[in-house]
């Protein structure tokens, strides 16, 4: 099952679209008007890896992240995770 969420295959056409807007936008991520749910991003309470939320460029301290609605663990991850080098 594929893990990145550079893989289109895994994601979602509006997740796609997201990234996508985020990319085009010169790398800087806007608050999206409608969050993800943390089913269709396969969130997770751990890391992947060295992968981890508070890492991400979609991060907000202390528990929230622009892309993905509700509560995120500092130590978890999704399909959108975007690390720092990534953007």
């Amino acid at each position: 099952m594929p893990t990145k969420w550079t893989d289109a295959r895994a994601l979602s056409r509006r997740t796609l679209l997201i990234v996508a807007a985020t990319v085009a936008g010169g790398g800087r991520i806007a608050a999206a008007p409608g969050k993800l749910s943390k089913a269709e991003v396969a969130y997770q309470n751990q890391p992947h890896g060295v992968e981890r939320c508070e890492i991400c460029a979609p991060y907000l301290p202390p528990d929230q992240c622009r892309l993905v609605a509700g509560p995120v663990s500092r130590q978890g991850w999704c399909k959108v995770y975007a690390g720092p080098r990534e953007l």
